[in-house]
């Protein structure tokens, strides 16, 4: 991304804590029925509508969105080390470790619906890219979504094979006994992060390509391509949802992604006022990492079927109607960008960066604002 200042930096660097809080409200969205072990049978019409709605939206879109993300995080803190005259990888594989511990002890005694130790896992493999330009970032995601991705899935409709990496790695490391403790764990959360790697390389490329000042240059042009992807991809889930499986299962997902990313960049960077629905993003945008761990927590404590481990057995409600999980949801997703707002007022950072940003960095540094 090339190097700006003033103004111009101040509004990128916001627009991206906006779509991080954005891609949390996602992520959170779509993990709704699964915290909180949603009763799907007989519901109400209402609920039934709301609940095929946001799972067309959100479903299979919400965590590309979040690796996207991810991705361009990683290479514009990458870029700023480098920038100091800093050896980026021993920093990074610090800051991936922490986030990998997290991650597994977040989704094996909390909740299996994790996604930092996936994300971790991406990081990793991600570091081997960190130097290629655009073009060539572009070329591997191209091959990774398109190739990967989607190809295997093509080529298990049109085939009388199950290419299946989750399978054969199962099949090839635990065999036929008793796996060890975790080691199935491990296994599909490196299958779903080989899917999703193309995603995250986008995200790099996004970032090396100047994406946000790229955009400023062609809004008109860029308007309409965001409203094409987004036509094409809802339409592409919804012929998903309501039929039967088909190849295309992880691309028109991700063709809506897109049409996100984009909409919220041109809505983010738009000199109207219009640009201020965002802002109340900024805040949670910023403790992300908090928050989400925060949202499992809540919802495993509070529902009875979710949680794991230590949480099995605590809970008040069971099997809950989707709305009425979707409502708290909501409700907790709202106090947490108000919570969000006054915290960063006294402090830099939210708790859980704080404590990150000392492990990666190997220095403590200072949490509360001096007034």
């Amino acid at each position: 991304m090339a190097s700006i200042n003033g103004k111009d930096q101040y509004q990128r660097i916001a627009i991206l804590d906006q779509m991080r809080g954005l891609a949390l409200l996602a992520i959170f969205l779509a993990n709704v029925p699964g915290l909180a072990q949603v009763n799907t049978d007989g519901q109400s019409f209402i609920n039934q509508a709301v609940y095929d709605f946001l799972s067309i939206v959100l479903d299979d879109s919400a965590r590309p969105l979040f690796a996207f993300m991810f991705g361009m995080s990683l290479l514009l803190i990458y870029t700023k080390l480098q920038n100091k005259d800093v050896n980026p990888y021993p920093t990074l594989l610090r800051r991936l470790l922490l986030l990998a511990f997290a991650g597994a002890i977040h989704g094996y005694a909390i909740w299996a619906g994790d996604i930092l130790l996936m994300y971790a896992m991406a990081g990793f493999v991600l570091l081997l890219f960190m130097n290629l330009s655009a073009k060539w970032l572009l070329t591997a995601a191209l091959l990774f979504w398109l190739g990967y991705t989607v190809g295997i899935d093509v080529m298990n409709y049109y085939s009388p094979y199950d290419f299946s990496l989750n399978g054969w790695l199962k099949h090839l490391l635990l065999g036929s006994g008793e796996p060890p403790t975790g080691a199935e764990y491990l296994i599909n959360e490196f299958t779903s992060m080989v899917r999703h790697l193309g995603f995250f390389l986008f995200g790099m490329y996004a970032y090396r390509k100047g994406l946000l000042s790229f955009i400023k240059g062609k809004r008109t042009f860029m308007w309409f391509l965001t409203f094409v992807f987004i036509a094409v991809g809802l339409a592409g889930k919804t012929s998903l949802y309501y039929g039967s499986y088909s190849p295309m299962d992880t691309f028109y997902p991700f063709v809506l992604t897109i049409g996100m990313i984009l909409f919220i960049i041109l809505l983010g960077t738009s000199r109207t006022m219009i640009s201020k629905a965002l802002l109340p993003f900024s805040a949670i945008g910023k403790m992300a990492f908090t928050h989400y761990l925060l949202q499992s927590l809540v919802f495993v404590s509070v529902f009875y079927l979710s949680g794991r481990t230590i949480f099995p057995g605590i809970g008040i409600w069971t099997e809950p109607t989707y709305l009425f999980a979707l409502s708290i949801g909501i409700i907790l997703f709202v106090a947490q960008m108000i919570f969000s707002h006054f915290w960063l007022k006294k402090f830099y950072y939210g708790p859980f960066e704080w404590l990150w940003r000392i492990g990666t960095y190997r220095r403590v540094v200072s949490l509360k604002r001096r007034i």
